[in-house]
Protein backbone atom coordinates (compact mmCIF):
# COMPACT_ATOMS: atom_id res chain seq x y z
CA UNK A 1 0.00 0.00 0.00
CA UNK A 2 1.19 3.78 -0.38
CA UNK A 3 1.56 6.15 2.08
CA UNK A 4 -1.57 8.19 0.97
CA UNK A 5 -4.25 5.67 0.50
CA UNK A 6 -6.45 3.72 3.45
CA UNK A 7 -6.74 0.98 1.10
CA UNK A 8 -5.36 -2.25 2.14
CA UNK A 9 -4.06 -5.10 -0.64
CA UNK A 10 -6.37 -7.77 -2.64
CA UNK A 11 -4.95 -11.28 -3.32
CA UNK A 12 -6.57 -12.51 -6.55
CA UNK A 13 -5.69 -15.63 -8.85
CA UNK A 14 -5.68 -15.38 -12.03
CA UNK A 15 -9.01 -16.68 -13.21
CA UNK A 16 -10.59 -14.15 -11.08
CA UNK A 17 -11.43 -16.04 -7.41
CA UNK A 18 -10.66 -13.52 -4.52
CA UNK A 19 -8.53 -15.02 -1.99
CA UNK A 20 -8.13 -12.21 0.28
CA UNK A 21 -8.93 -8.22 0.09
CA UNK A 22 -6.38 -7.75 3.66
CA UNK A 23 -3.21 -9.21 2.34
CA UNK A 24 -1.54 -6.44 3.60
CA UNK A 25 -3.39 -6.27 7.19
CA UNK A 26 -3.13 -10.04 7.43
CA UNK A 27 -0.71 -11.77 5.71
CA UNK A 28 -1.28 -15.32 6.83
CA UNK A 29 -4.28 -15.18 4.68
CA UNK A 30 -2.52 -15.36 1.35
CA UNK A 31 -1.70 -18.49 -0.30
CA UNK A 32 0.30 -19.10 -3.78
CA UNK A 33 -2.32 -20.86 -5.32
CA UNK A 34 -5.91 -20.53 -5.81
CA UNK A 35 -7.53 -22.96 -3.19
CA UNK A 36 -10.82 -23.02 -5.66
CA UNK A 37 -9.14 -23.84 -9.22
CA UNK A 38 -5.37 -24.06 -8.43
CA UNK A 39 -4.42 -21.38 -10.70
CA UNK A 40 -1.44 -18.91 -9.33
CA UNK A 41 -2.42 -16.06 -7.39
CA UNK A 42 -1.22 -11.96 -7.70
CA UNK A 43 -1.34 -9.02 -5.81
CA UNK A 44 0.13 -6.50 -8.06
CA UNK A 45 -0.61 -5.35 -11.48
CA UNK A 46 1.71 -7.42 -13.84
CA UNK A 47 1.76 -4.66 -16.14
CA UNK A 48 2.59 -1.65 -13.81
CA UNK A 49 3.24 -3.35 -10.75
CA UNK A 50 0.75 -1.19 -8.37
CA UNK A 51 -0.77 -3.39 -5.86
CA UNK A 52 -4.48 -4.34 -6.01
CA UNK A 53 -6.40 -2.23 -3.90
CA UNK A 54 -8.54 -4.03 -1.72
CA UNK A 55 -10.70 -3.20 1.05
CA UNK A 56 -11.27 -0.11 3.01
CA UNK A 57 -11.32 -0.34 6.93
CA UNK A 58 -12.72 2.12 9.40
CA UNK A 59 -10.83 3.10 12.19
CA UNK A 60 -12.57 0.60 15.00
CA UNK A 61 -14.62 -1.55 12.71
CA UNK A 62 -14.06 -5.48 11.16
CA UNK A 63 -14.06 -5.99 7.46
CA UNK A 64 -16.48 -8.08 7.01
CA UNK A 65 -16.86 -9.67 3.08
CA UNK A 66 -14.81 -9.35 0.16
CA UNK A 67 -14.57 -6.70 -2.47
CA UNK A 68 -15.04 -8.64 -6.09
CA UNK A 69 -11.72 -8.35 -7.77
CA UNK A 70 -11.32 -5.13 -9.98
CA UNK A 71 -11.42 -5.70 -14.00
CA UNK A 72 -8.82 -3.21 -14.88
CA UNK A 73 -6.22 -2.18 -12.90
CA UNK A 74 -6.49 1.46 -11.37
CA UNK A 75 -3.09 3.11 -11.84
CA UNK A 76 -2.36 1.99 -15.31
CA UNK A 77 -5.41 0.97 -16.76
CA UNK A 78 -4.45 -2.40 -18.35
CA UNK A 79 -6.88 -5.54 -17.90
CA UNK A 80 -6.09 -8.00 -15.53
CA UNK A 81 -6.25 -11.73 -16.56
CA UNK A 82 -8.85 -12.35 -15.75
CA UNK A 83 -10.85 -9.91 -17.06
CA UNK A 84 -13.82 -11.25 -19.37
CA UNK A 85 -13.59 -14.79 -17.04
CA UNK A 86 -16.84 -15.96 -15.90
CA UNK A 87 -15.92 -16.41 -12.37
CA UNK A 88 -19.10 -16.95 -10.36
CA UNK A 89 -20.99 -18.62 -13.11
CA UNK A 90 -24.64 -20.38 -11.51
CA UNK A 91 -23.64 -24.19 -9.84
CA UNK A 92 -26.07 -26.59 -9.93
CA UNK A 93 -23.96 -28.70 -8.96
CA UNK A 94 -23.75 -29.48 -4.98
CA UNK A 95 -19.50 -29.92 -5.08
CA UNK A 96 -19.17 -26.67 -7.36
CA UNK A 97 -20.79 -25.44 -4.32
CA UNK A 98 -19.42 -27.31 -1.38
CA UNK A 99 -15.82 -27.76 -1.75
CA UNK A 100 -14.59 -24.71 -1.75
CA UNK A 101 -16.89 -23.78 1.25
CA UNK A 102 -15.64 -27.00 3.42
CA UNK A 103 -12.07 -26.48 2.52
CA UNK A 104 -12.54 -22.14 4.07
CA UNK A 105 -14.65 -23.44 7.02
CA UNK A 106 -11.40 -23.35 9.05
CA UNK A 107 -11.30 -19.69 8.45
CA UNK A 108 -14.58 -19.26 9.60
CA UNK A 109 -14.12 -20.73 12.87
CA UNK A 110 -10.70 -18.52 13.49
CA UNK A 111 -12.99 -15.06 12.62
CA UNK A 112 -15.66 -16.90 15.42
CA UNK A 113 -12.46 -16.87 17.80
CA UNK A 114 -12.02 -13.15 17.17
CA UNK A 115 -15.05 -11.55 19.50
CA UNK A 116 -14.63 -8.25 21.44
CA UNK A 117 -13.78 -8.28 25.39
CA UNK A 118 -16.24 -9.65 27.79
CA UNK A 119 -17.81 -11.62 25.10
CA UNK A 120 -17.90 -15.42 25.02
CA UNK A 121 -15.02 -16.85 22.60
CA UNK A 122 -17.41 -19.08 19.86
CA UNK A 123 -14.62 -22.54 19.36
CA UNK A 124 -15.43 -25.92 18.03
CA UNK A 125 -14.42 -28.18 20.38
CA UNK A 126 -15.22 -31.82 19.36
CA UNK A 127 -17.42 -33.36 16.85
CA UNK A 128 -20.51 -32.37 17.78
CA UNK A 129 -19.56 -28.51 17.63
CA UNK A 130 -18.34 -29.23 14.05
CA UNK A 131 -21.78 -31.16 13.39
CA UNK A 132 -23.72 -28.19 14.44
CA UNK A 133 -21.56 -25.28 12.60
CA UNK A 134 -21.71 -27.81 9.30
CA UNK A 135 -25.86 -27.88 9.46
CA UNK A 136 -25.81 -24.07 9.84
CA UNK A 137 -23.54 -23.29 6.98
CA UNK A 138 -25.36 -25.86 5.07
CA UNK A 139 -28.46 -24.40 5.40
CA UNK A 140 -27.14 -20.96 4.06
CA UNK A 141 -26.29 -22.65 0.74
CA UNK A 142 -28.59 -25.39 -0.12
CA UNK A 143 -32.52 -26.07 0.73
CA UNK A 144 -32.27 -29.28 0.62
CA UNK A 145 -30.46 -30.42 4.02
CA UNK A 146 -31.53 -33.97 5.77
CA UNK A 147 -30.02 -35.07 8.58
CA UNK A 148 -28.45 -38.96 8.34
CA UNK A 149 -28.47 -40.42 12.02
CA UNK A 150 -26.35 -43.36 12.84
CA UNK A 151 -24.01 -45.43 14.82
CA UNK A 152 -21.04 -46.50 13.12
CA UNK A 153 -19.02 -49.21 15.07
CA UNK A 154 -16.14 -46.44 15.52
CA UNK A 155 -18.12 -43.51 17.47
CA UNK A 156 -19.42 -43.98 21.07
CA UNK A 157 -22.58 -42.58 20.26
CA UNK A 158 -24.67 -41.81 17.36
CA UNK A 159 -23.27 -39.26 14.94
CA UNK A 160 -25.05 -36.92 12.57
CA UNK A 161 -24.08 -36.60 8.62
CA UNK A 162 -26.22 -34.43 5.82
CA UNK A 163 -27.56 -35.20 2.63
CA UNK A 164 -27.29 -32.07 0.72
CA UNK A 165 -29.18 -31.05 -2.35
CA UNK A 166 -31.15 -32.49 -4.71
CA UNK A 167 -28.69 -35.12 -6.01
CA UNK A 168 -28.24 -36.14 -2.21
CA UNK A 169 -24.30 -35.43 -1.91
CA UNK A 170 -23.39 -37.20 1.60
CA UNK A 171 -21.35 -35.25 3.87
CA UNK A 172 -19.30 -36.53 6.61
CA UNK A 173 -17.66 -34.31 8.79
CA UNK A 174 -14.96 -35.38 11.39
CA UNK A 175 -12.80 -33.44 14.28
CA UNK A 176 -9.15 -34.50 14.23
CA UNK A 177 -8.59 -34.61 17.72
CA UNK A 178 -5.66 -35.52 20.20
CA UNK A 179 -4.61 -39.11 19.37
CA UNK A 180 -6.10 -39.11 16.51
CA UNK A 181 -3.75 -40.90 13.69
CA UNK A 182 -3.76 -41.46 9.79
CA UNK A 183 -4.54 -45.43 10.46
CA UNK A 184 -7.90 -44.88 12.26
CA UNK A 185 -9.44 -42.22 9.88
CA UNK A 186 -8.67 -44.38 6.66
CA UNK A 187 -10.77 -46.97 9.01
CA UNK A 188 -13.34 -44.71 9.53
CA UNK A 189 -13.55 -42.91 5.63
CA UNK A 190 -13.91 -47.23 4.80
CA UNK A 191 -16.97 -47.55 6.63
CA UNK A 192 -18.33 -44.67 5.78
CA UNK A 193 -17.94 -45.19 2.27
CA UNK A 194 -19.13 -49.13 2.81
CA UNK A 195 -22.65 -47.47 4.70
CA UNK A 196 -23.17 -44.93 1.35
CA UNK A 197 -22.74 -47.49 -0.67
CA UNK A 198 -25.23 -49.38 0.22
CA UNK A 199 -27.27 -46.49 0.27
CA UNK A 200 -29.89 -45.89 -2.09
CA UNK A 201 -30.22 -42.71 -3.94
CA UNK A 202 -26.51 -41.59 -2.66
CA UNK A 203 -23.68 -41.23 -5.62
CA UNK A 204 -21.18 -39.13 -3.77
CA UNK A 205 -19.56 -39.07 -0.36
CA UNK A 206 -17.52 -36.01 0.60
CA UNK A 207 -15.52 -36.24 3.98
CA UNK A 208 -14.65 -33.32 5.85
CA UNK A 209 -11.04 -33.59 8.28
CA UNK A 210 -11.01 -30.41 10.12
CA UNK A 211 -8.10 -30.58 11.73
CA UNK A 212 -7.53 -27.28 13.75
CA UNK A 213 -4.18 -28.22 15.07
CA UNK A 214 -2.98 -29.47 12.05
CA UNK A 215 -2.10 -32.92 13.30
CA UNK A 216 -2.17 -34.36 9.16
CA UNK A 217 1.34 -32.93 8.34
CA UNK A 218 0.54 -34.02 4.57
CA UNK A 219 -3.27 -33.42 3.92
CA UNK A 220 -3.07 -33.19 0.18
CA UNK A 221 -1.77 -36.92 -0.23
CA UNK A 222 -4.18 -38.25 2.23
CA UNK A 223 -7.06 -36.21 -0.03
CA UNK A 224 -5.65 -37.90 -3.08
CA UNK A 225 -5.23 -40.99 -0.93
CA UNK A 226 -8.84 -41.94 -0.07
CA UNK A 227 -10.49 -39.84 -2.68
CA UNK A 228 -12.07 -42.79 -5.14
CA UNK A 229 -14.80 -43.94 -6.73
CA UNK A 230 -16.42 -47.32 -6.38
CA UNK A 231 -19.30 -49.34 -7.21
CA UNK A 232 -20.90 -45.73 -8.46
CA UNK A 233 -19.90 -44.00 -5.70
CA UNK A 234 -17.64 -41.31 -5.80
CA UNK A 235 -15.29 -40.41 -2.64
CA UNK A 236 -13.80 -37.40 -1.70
CA UNK A 237 -11.88 -35.84 1.51
CA UNK A 238 -11.46 -32.60 2.16
CA UNK A 239 -9.17 -30.86 4.72
CA UNK A 240 -10.01 -27.86 6.56
CA UNK A 241 -7.10 -26.81 8.76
Amino acid sequence: MTADTVRDVMQVCRRGHVITDVLASYPEQGALHCDRCGAPTICRCPTCGEEIPGAAPLPGMLTIGERPAPQFCPGCGAAFPWAGIAVAAPATDTLAILEPLLRRLARMVRQLRDRPPGRPTLRIDDGRDLEDLARSVLHLHFDQVRRESRTPSYAAATRTDYLVGSDQTALVVKFVGLGMRKPQLVEEVDEDIAYYRRRPGCERLLVLLYDPEQRLHDPRAFESATGRTETGLEVRCILSS
